[in-house]
């Protein structure tokens, strides 16, 4: 359900798009969007008006060299957390999914070998940052780093911190 919902505000979050041609009035909008302007619309707006050439967004997912110095960075400072843009494993999802798809239907061999790198260095990101998490949820010191974590992350920590919470009362002498 939470992820659910983290979702749905990954859709609608604004992104700043550039207008490529006047679009007709657009009721949900309460606009209409004039060439040559930069707008900040809902995210799902803005994928369906740029696949219809309306508009180009202008706030991209990361690319897989992005991905390649974030995972350095996080290796080199394992024990602490960077702070990352919200909805960035929602974008990095999102980005490695294309680009997967792309090498498929062009069946681009190199396009493959950057889509499984890009993998990996997600991959391990990830793991760091969730074994901070545990970590943190373990020594019950999660409002530390609880400003460098994602949106989706503070979601899975609350979740898990819940979880040991009502474990441990439940089976232990905790209170």
């Amino acid at each position: 359900m939470e992820f659910d919902i983290l979702n749905l505000m990954y859709a609608l979050s604004p992104v700043k798009v550039m207008v490529l041609k006047s679009t007709p009035y657009i009721p949900t909008l309460r606009a209409s969007l004039q060439k040559g302007s930069e707008e900040r619309i809902p995210r799902l707006y803005a994928q369906i008006l740029e696949e219809l050439g309306y508009v180009e967004i202008l706030d991209k997912l990361p690319s897989p060299q992005e991905l390649t110095k974030l995972r350095f960075s996080h290796i080199q400072q394992r024990s602490s957390l960077m702070k990352l843009d919200d909805y960035f494993y929602i974008s990095v999802s999102g980005m490695v999914t294309k680009l997967e798809e792309k090498a498929k239907k062009e069946t681009d061999i190199m396009l493959l070998k950057v889509v499984e790198r890009a993998k990996e260095d997600f991959s391990e990101v990830y793991n760091i940052r969730i074994s901070n998490i545990f970590r943190a949820i373990q020594f019950r010191s999660l409002d530390t780093i609880s400003k460098f974590l994602t949106l989706e992350e503070r979601t899975l920590a609350t979740l898990l911190y819940q979880l040991l919470e009502s474990w441990l009362r439940r089976y232990t002498l905790v209170r």
